[in-house]
């Protein structure tokens, strides 16, 4: 990263003899406006370290250049912000997780990086090009909390005399105060998933007679999010009196009830309607969150026909 002067040689020295007068045959004076919303939202998903946005102050100006036969006294007011962050090369803002970088063009064309320091320094004699235009650059650095920026100076070049008089100036300033904010999380069951009737196949009573259940039938349950990582999917119903891992019947078959179990990465893991193991998390795979189930008959009794009525509930929670 260049430094905020890039065509000074010296750093001023209290009396110094090369600072007696400051004079250019004429001088650039003016203050851009850096106009952002009032509120800019930051994705969860964008990583540390990655631009959140880049944004050109207001105004361009012609590009020329100040002849100056004597050193010039220049001073330097910038927004006080601390040490600047390697990497990036920005400096971190008042609000939690966001740093900014400026970047000033001169007359000649070339564009570099300032330090966000207050400082003095001199000017030698010569052909100074003037700042046309900038750009400030922010960027993430950390969880975002809601900090807000505020407005005022953040950087101010000005060139003046002996007397503490202003005679050239470049002023960067924020227009208004920008609250940077996190996304609100959302999730919601797919419509489709909003109070669904599983169909089992009928099977025949005598299906019972070599196995505990008969009529497997597989489905899933999806949410649809946003900037969120993860889904937990809670049941609950009422347990069967003869096995409260199985939800109760409220049909007309006898000795039967309702197996529901989970299948994530193929193992089936029994979701007892007593409530005991009811949860599955799962992550959320672009803005979906998907739960493979199986819903069969099971047995609990003496077998007869009928039907199998069966309800449970299912709530979401995430992160």
């Amino acid at each position: 990263m260049k430094h905020f002067l890039t065509h000074a040689i010296a750093l001023l020295a209290v009396g110094s003899p090369i600072a007696a007068q400051a004079y250019c045959e004429s001088y650039s004076n003016s203050q851009h406006g850096l106009t952002l919303p009032a509120v800019v939202t930051v994705p969860n998903s964008l990583p540390v370290g990655s631009e959140i946005l880049r944004q050109p102050f207001n105004g361009v100006l012609p590009a020329r250049f100040l002849d100056c036969p004597t050193h010039n006294l220049i001073v330097l007011v910038a927004r006080q912000l601390g040490a600047v962050i390697p990497g990036i090369m920005a400096y971190q803002t008042e609000a939690a997780g966001v740093a900014i970088k400026i970047r000033i063009t001169d007359a000649r064309g070339i564009t570099n990086n300032f330090a966000l320091t207050s400082g003095e320094t001199v000017n030698p004699p010569g052909r100074i090009p003037i700042f046309t235009n900038a750009e400030a650059i922010f960027y993430k650095t950390g969880p975002i909390t809601g900090g807000v920026v505020p407005a005022g100076n953040i950087f101010d070049y000005r060139m003046r005399d002996v007397g503490n008089n202003i005679l050239g100036r470049y002023q960067l300033l924020l227009d208004s105060p920008v609250r940077f904010v996190s996304p609100t999380a959302t999730c919601d069951l797919a419509v489709g998933d909003v109070n669904r009737t599983i169909a089992l196949v009928p099977v025949q009573a005598n299906a019972f007679d070599n196995s505990p259940f008969a009529g497997v039938h597989d489905f899933e349950l999806s949410a649809e999010c946003s900037d969120t990582q993860s889904v937990t999917f809670r049941f609950s119903g009422a347990p069967a009196t003869e096995n409260p891992l199985l939800f109760a019947n409220t049909g007309t078959a006898g000795g039967v009830a309702l197996w529901l179990y989970s299948r994530i990465n193929g193992a089936a893991q029994t979701l007892p309607a007593n409530g005991s193991d009811n949860e599955r998390t799962v992550a959320v795979t672009g803005n979906r969150a998907v739960l493979p189930l199986s819903a069969a008959y099971h047995r609990n009794g003496t077998v007869s026909p009928g039907t199998l009525i069966s309800t449970a509930t299912v709530n979401i929670t995430y992160n």
